[in-house]
């Protein structure tokens, strides 16, 4: 009787991990995201090249709907990108590189978003940022 209980035990724990592993990860995926705005003004747009050199934009307005992180930098930037099931991956800003160990990420406002770019919608005055940083 306790062999049977021991791997009763084991079992419902076994379910109850996996259970919460999925309802972590689908609450993970899905992620309530407001819709762009028509347009928005008062948007400052700063691009770190890494290289001593920093592009600075301000006081510009984001008009027709594309009014998200990325539309900011690409109304400003020359962009290469991938896109990916998951969304897109930003691979050069004006012929810069994000390197072999990193990548170009992007800080709205100090904060950096847990959507991409495409999907992250400005409001007026906002600061986008986009940097690179070395991933480990």
């Amino acid at each position: 009787m306790d062999k049977k209980l021991k791997y009763f035990i084991i079992a419902i724990t076994g379910v109850t991990c996996f259970s919460l592993l999925l309802i972590v990860n689908f609450n993970l995926i899905y992620i309530p995201i407001a819709p762009p705005k028509e347009s928005v003004s008062g948007i400052s747009l700063i691009v770190d090249y890494n290289n001593g050199t920093i592009r600075v934009h301000k006081n510009f307005t984001l008009d027709n709907g594309k009014t998200t992180a990325f539309d900011a930098l690409d109304k400003w930037c020359d962009v290469k990108y991938t896109d990916f099931s998951w969304g897109i991956f930003v691979e050069e800003i004006d012929g810069i590189s994000g390197g072999i160990n990193g990548g170009w990420i992007y800080m709205v406002n100090n904060i950096t978003p847990n959507v991409g770019s495409p999907n992250y919608p400005l409001d007026d005055k906002d600061e986008v940022e986009w940097l690179i940083r070395e991933f480990l």
